[in-house]
């Protein structure tokens, strides 16, 4: 036999050695208990009364979360509106491409919308009372471009057609191509 086989081996029977001893070991006995008496559990004091906290602080407490929950509806709801108004008067209005164009240049209709954007930019850090005074700007903001466009609008269906040039010949109007069509206009809401 080599050298190593009998050194493994020896650990073998060693190891399993110590297991025996282990498993068959006796289990101590634990040792009788003598029950010591104990001193009486003290009467606990009679509890304290507490006057109870009004019941108008209640309802207000619990009406929190219902208030948050109409702010972000309403100003969802705004956001909506103003989308469904531009939607519907492109639809329903020839001319409203032209007028969101014309109003989109004036600076106050981008001091207004710039301003919108911002409140909107806030709305996440914003306390309850905060909340509720960027919905009713934000609805004033969206009442007052929504007013400048229909004012833009009945201005530019009050407007006389434009004429066409009289000075060219007929037959140079019926053999030219028709202009094309201008770009979409971009809106600003």
């Amino acid at each position: 036999m080599n050298r190593s086989t009998l050194i493994f081996g020896l650990l073998i029977v060693c190891g399993a050695a110590y297991l025996a001893s282990k498993i068959f070991a006796p289990l101590p006995v634990a040792q009788p208990s003598t029950r010591v008496p104990t001193a009486p559990r003290p009467v606990p004091a009679p509890p304290v009364v507490r006057p109870r906290p009004a019941p108008v602080v209640a309802p207000v407490v619990a009406k929190q979360p219902e208030v948050r929950t109409v702010l972000e509806t309403r100003f969802n709801e705004l956001r909506e509106e103003g989308r469904v108004i531009r939607d519907s008067l492109m639809k329903s209005e020839p001319k409203a491409n032209q007028a969101y164009d014309n109003v989109g240049r004036s600076p106050d209709y981008q001091a207004l919308v710039n301003r919108r954007r911002f409140l909107e930019g806030t709305w996440g850090q914003a306390g309850d009372a905060e909340k509720q005074a960027i919905v009713d700007e934000v609805n004033a903001i969206r009442q007052q471009t929504v007013g400048m466009v229909l004012a833009e609008l009945s201005r530019l269906n009050t407007q006389p057609a434009t004429q066409p040039n009289t000075t060219a010949p007929q037959t140079q109007r019926s053999n030219a191509a028709p202009p094309p069509a201008p770009p979409p206009p971009i809106i600003y809401m």
